[in-house]
C-alpha cells in the first residue's frame, strides 16, 4: 500500500526482539512500522481522526508491554491489528459505526466523486466483519489467516467474508463503470439504466434503488461480469482512498507512555483497561450492549423453552393421572372393583323397597370429610353366571402423548467446488511493476501462470493451501514503452485470467526477479 513504510516479515521478527529484551529504541521502531497502517485502520472503525489517535496510542503501549503474552511470534503483525481493534471498540461501547470506511474529511476531493461515493455507500451496505475483512486485505495486504486471527474466526469464514465483500464493492462499482461504457455490449442493461435516469443519460447520480438493480443484473449477466472483470477490482478501488495519518504529536505520546517515569500511572490504567487476552495471547473484545442483547435473547429463548416443555408435558400428566387413577381401581378387591366397573345397578322392581346407596370413598367429592367405613360386612353381589373377571370389560386406553415427530435428516450436502480468485493490479500506469494476488476457495489449488509478451512473472506456478492467498510478483520487461497483455493461469478450480497495461517510463529495465517468493504461512 503505497503511503506508508513497506514492513516485511524480516522486519517483524527483529522488531519482536527487539521489544522482548527491552530495547529503549523498540517503542520509536514499533512506531515507525506500524502507526500509519494502525491509525487508518482504526480511522476506518471509528470514522473520528480524535478517537482513532489515541486507540493506536494505547495499542502501541500494550504491545510494549505485554509482548511476551504473544505465543506465536509469526504473528505480530496481526496481533497489531486485533490490539487495534479492541482499543476502537472500547472507545465506541462495542457498537460498530454504521457507515463504510470515510475518508478525512482533510483530505481533497476524489479524482471520480460519482465513483468514489457509490463504493463508500457499497461499503456501508456491507457487514461489519465483511467490511474489515476487504479493509485488511487490499489495504493492509493480511493474509486470510491473519485476517481471521484479527476478526476472532476461522481462516474458512475469513475466506467467505472477502469473498463477499470484494464481489459486492465490484459489482455496486460496475454499475456505475458499465452505465458510461458498457451498454452498447448488454441491451438489458442499457434498457435498465434508460428506463431509470432516460435515453439520454450520459453521466451522473444514480439512484440507490437503479445501483442495486444493475449490480443485481450485472452478477447473473455473463457479457457483464466479463466487463465487470475487465475494467473493475476492488483492489484499485480501495486503494485509492486517501489514508489516515495520525497527527504529529503522537509519536512522542507514545514513546513518552512506554519509557517515562512520569507516565507510570497512565501505563498502569492502560494496561488495566487493556490486560484481557486468550491463550494465544490475542486480546479479547470487550463485552458491549451487542452481548447484553444477545443475553437477553438467550433468556427470551430458554423462556420459550420451558413454556414449550410445559406445553409437552400437560398431556403427560393427564396420561399418568388416568392411568393412576385405572391402578386404584384394579387394585382395589373383586367385589370393589366390580362395583367401581359397574356403578348403575338393574332397575328393582315397583313394589320393592328402596335400598340405601352405599357411600363408596373413592368416590367421594371431598376424601377428607369421608365417613368411616361401616362395621356391617358389605352386601355380597349376586353370583354372576361366569367368573367375575369375564363380566369386567377393559377400560378404553387413554390417548397417547402427542409428540413432535423427530426432524428427518437433510441428504449430505457436497462440498463446494475449489476456485481459484486472481486479484489483478490492472493499469499499471508509470510504474514498472505490481502485484496479482491469487486465493485458493474450497481446497487447495496447484496453479500455473502463462505471462504476455513483454512481462515477466514470479513464480509461473505454485499450490494454495485451502482458503489460503499468495501473490505472484509482475515486472515489466520494457519499460521505457507502453503495452498491454493478459496473464493466464491454469488450475483444475478454472482458468481467470489478469489484464494488465502500462504507460511507458523510458527508463531502464529493473533487475531479474528472484527465482522463487519470499515464504508465506499461508502458501505451501
Amino acid at each position: 500500500m503505497p503511503g506508508w513504510p513497506d514492513v516485511g516479515r524480516t522486519d517483524d521478527h527483529r522488531l519482536l526482539e527487539a521489544l522482548r529484551r527491552g530495547d529503549a529504541h523498540a517503542p520509536a521502531s514499533l512506531y515507525d512500522a506500524y502507526a500509519d497502517r494502525l491509525n487508518d485502520y482504526a480511522h476506518s472503525l471509528l470514522h473520528d481522526q480524535d478517537l482513532a489517535a489515541e486507540a493506536v496510542h494505547d495499542s502501541l503501549v500494550i504491545a510494549h508491554e505485554c509482548v511476551d503474552r504473544l505465543t506465536e511470534p509469526a504473528r505480530l503483525r496481526a496481533w497489531l491489528y486485533a490490539l487495534a481493534r479492541t482499543r476502537s471498540a472500547a472507545r465506541t461501547g462495542g457498537r460498530t459505526p454504521p457507515h463504510g470506511m470515510a475518508p478525512p474529511a482533510t483530505l481533497d476531493e476524489p479524482a471520480d466523486p460519482q465513483l468514489a461515493a457509490v463504493v463508500h455507500e457499497a461499503l456501508g451496505e456491507l457487514g461489519g466483519h465483511e467490511r474489515q475483512a476487504l479493509d485488511l486485505s487490499v489495504r493492509h495486504g493480511l493474509s486470510t489467516a491473519e485476517i481471521g486471527a484479527v476478526l476472532g474466526v476461522t481462516s474458512r469464514q475469513a475466506a467467505g467474508h472477502l469473498s463477499k465483500a470484494r464481489g459486492h464493492v465490484e459489482n455496486s462499482a460496475a454499475a456505475i463503470v458499465l452505465a458510461r461504457t458498457g451498454r452498447a455490449h448488454c441491451p438489458d442493461l442499457s434498457a435498465l439504466v434508460d428506463s431509470g435516469v432516460g435515453a439520454s443519460w450520459q453521466d451522473g447520480p444514480l439512484s440507490t434503488a437503479l445501483r442495486k438493480r444493475l449490480s443485481r443484473h450485472i452478477s447473473g449477466c455473463k457479457v457483464c461480469v466479463e466487463g465487470r472483470e475487465r475494467h473493475v477490482s476492488a483492489d484499485p478501488l480501495l486503494t485509492t482512498m486517501p489514508i489516515a495519518f495520525p497527527p504529529l504529536s503522537l509519536r512522542r505520546h507514545v514513546i513518552d507512555t512506554c519509557v517515562s517515569p512520569e507516565c507510570e500511572a497512565a501505563r498502569a490504567a492502560i494496561l488495566e483497561q487493556g490486560n484481557r487476552f486468550d491463550k494465544r495471547g490475542f486480546p479479547i473484545a470487550p463485552a458491549g450492549p451487542s452481548g447484553r442483547r444477545r443475553s437477553r435473547r438467550r433468556r427470551g429463548s430458554r423462556d420459550r423453552r420451558s413454556s414449550r416443555t410445559t406445553f409437552i408435558l400437560l398431556p403427560a400428566v393427564f396420561v399418568f393421572g388416568t392411568a393412576g387413577a385405572a391402578t386404584l381401581i384394579y387394585g382395589q378387591a373383586p367385589e370393589r372393583r366390580l362395583e367401581a366397573m359397574n356403578p348403575a345397578p338393574a332397575p328393582a322392581p315397583p313394589d320393592a323397597p328402596v335400598p340405601t346407596p352405599e357411600v363408596d370413598p373413592l368416590e367421594t367429592a371431598e376424601p377428607e370429610e369421608t365417613s368411616p367405613a361401616p362395621t356391617s360386612p358389605p352386601p355380597t353381589p349376586p353370583t354372576p353366571p361366569a367368573s367375575p373377571r369375564a363380566r369386567v370389560t377393559t377400560p378404553p386406553r387413554p390417548p397417547a402423548a402427542r409428540t413432535t415427530p423427530a426432524p428427518t435428516r437433510s441428504p449430505t450436502r457436497r462440498p463446494p467446488p475449489p476456485v481459484l480468485e486472481v486479484g489483478c493490479p490492472g493499469d499499471l500506469g508509470a510504474a514498472t511493476g505490481g502485484t496479482i494476488t491469487l486465493a485458493a476457495r474450497n481446497a487447495a489449488v496447484d496453479w500455473s501462470a502463462t505471462p504476455p509478451l513483454g512481462v515477466a512473472i514470479a513464480p509461473g506456478q505454485g499450490r494454495l493451501k485451502a482458503d489460503a492467498s499468495g501473490r505472484v510478483a509482475l515486472t515489466i520487461i520494457d519499460p521505457g514503452s507502453a503495452g498491454s497483455g493478459i496473464v493466464a493461469f491454469h488450475s483444475a478450480a478454472g482458468n481467470p485470467t489478469c489484464r494488465v497495461s502500462w504507460s511507458g517510463t523510458g527508463g531502464s529495465p529493473p533487475p531479474e526477479p528472484p527465482a522463487s517468493p519470499s515464504p508465506d504461512p499461508s502458501v505451501l
